[in-house]
């Protein structure tokens, strides 16, 4: 991505689909947007763009800690695991990290506190209703309708093979 395609998608602001982050300090945290983004569509995080678009930078330090902080996010507080792309971009007013999530393939994604998170609009939160966690494990074919039981109803005996 070079520097007018990053203002370009800067200019759009904030979504479903693109995070801004001044700094990440904690994998965790890092980890809950992540998580967020894997288990609705996919997106962007901008690290080195303040919340209305303004580009303050990252320091070579700061791009240092933070390179280390996606690996532990990605590796250590997601499950499963996830592998994240990065790109260094180099603009007039300092250089901005951007970490692009994919949809994810193993949904439902969880931090390794045991919270579920989606994004919804520029936000994300975390998953409380038991009714859309089952929809996720549906959707990520980790559960199927038709081998749960229903509540009230007896299981079908086998079928006899007599002759």
């Amino acid at each position: 991505m070079d520097e007018i395609s990053l203002r370009q998608e800067i200019l759009k602001g904030e979504d479903s689909s693109r995070q801004f982050k001044r700094e990440v300090t904690n994998a965790l945290s890092l980890a809950a947007e992540v998580a967020a983004f894997l288990n609705t569509t996919g997106g962007r995080i901008f690290v080195g763009v303040d919340r209305d678009g303004v580009i303050c930078g990252l320091t070579q330090q700061q791009l240092e800690v933070l390179n280390q902080l996606v690996s532990n996010a990605s590796t250590q507080n997601i499950v499963p695991s996830v592998g994240l792309l990065t790109e260094n971009v180099t603009t007039s007013d300092g250089v901005v990290m951007v970490i692009t999530v994919e949809d994810g393939q193993d949904k439902p994604y969880q931090t390794s506190d045991g919270f579920f998170w989606v994004k919804r609009g520029s936000d994300k939160r975390r998953v409380t209703s038991r009714t859309e966690l089952r929809r996720m494990f549906q959707a990520g074919h980790e559960v199927y309708a038709e081998s749960r039981t229903v509540a009230g109803t007896m299981a079908c005996p086998a079928a006899s093979t007599a002759t």
